[in-house]
C-alpha cells in the first residue's frame, strides 16, 4: 500500500516538472504569444479611428474584415521580435493554438449574424470572444496575467455597453486597446519574473 502511494506520488511528481518543462520552453520560445497581442492592440486602435470617422453602417464591414488581418500581423510581429509564434511541438502552445482558432471559427458565423442584424452589439461581441481562450494561455503558461485581462475586459466592455448606450462605439474600442497595450508593457516583465521562479 504504502509502496503505491509512493510510485502515485512519484509520478505525479513527473508529471508536474514535464508540465513545467514545456511551460518554461514555451515562455522561452513562444514569447508568450506577444506578437498576436501586439496585433491585438493594432486592429482595435484601427477599429478606434473607424468609428470615431465614418457611421456604424460601412464600418461593421471593415471590422470583421480587419480580424483577417490579426494573424498575420501576429506573425510578422512575432518573427520581427524573434519568436516563434506557434511553439512547434510543444503541446501547450499547440493547445493554445487549436484553442484559439476553434473559438474563431465557432463565433464568426455569430459576428457575421451580429454584424447584419444587430451592428449595435458588434464592438462588445468582438471585444468579448476574442478574449475567451485567454484562460486557456493562462493554464498552458502558467500565469493568470491573461485571465485577468479576459475577466476585467469583459466586464468593463460589457458595463460600457449597458451604462451608456450612446458611447458604446467611442469607449469600447480605444478601452480594449490600452488593454492590449498595458498586456503588451506587462508581459515581458511578468514573464522575466516567472522564468526567474520557474
Amino acid at each position: 500500500m504504502i509502496d503505491e502511494v509512493i510510485r502515485t506520488t512519484g509520478a505525479m511528481t513527473e508529471e508536474k516538472m514535464s508540465l513545467q518543462e514545456l511551460r518554461r520552453d514555451a515562455a522561452l520560445r513562444s514569447g508568450w504569444n506577444i506578437g498576436f497581442f501586439a496585433a491585438g492592440f493594432f486592429y482595435w486602435v484601427f477599429v478606434t479611428v473607424l468609428v470615431r470617422q465614418w457611421p456604424l453602417e460601412p464600418v461593421r464591414l471593415y471590422m470583421i474584415a480587419g480580424t483577417f488581418l490579426i494573424f498575420p500581423l501576429a506573425v510578422i510581429v512575432s518573427k520581427i521580435l524573434r519568436i516563434d509564434p506557434f511553439g512547434k511541438g510543444n503541446p501547450l502552445t499547440e493547445l493554445v493554438g487549436y484553442t484559439h482558432m476553434s473559438l474563431i471559427a465557432m463565433t464568426f458565423p455569430v459576428l457575421i449574424a451580429v454584424a447584419v442584424f444587430f451592428p449595435d452589439a458588434l464592438v462588445l461581441c468582438l471585444a468579448v470572444f476574442f478574449c475567451l481562450d485567454f484562460y486557456v494561455m493562462s493554464w498552458a503558461f502558467g500565469t493568470p496575467v491573461f485571465g485577468l485581462h479576459a475577466g476585467i475586459r469583459v466586464a468593463a466592455a460589457s458595463a460600457i455597453w449597458f451604462a451608456f448606450p450612446d458611447q458604446r462605439l467611442t469607449l469600447i474600442p480605444p478601452l480594449i486597446a490600452v488593454f492590449y497595450l498595458v498586456t503588451i508593457i506587462a508581459l515581458p516583465i511578468a514573464r522575466r519574473r516567472w522564468l526567474e521562479r520557474a
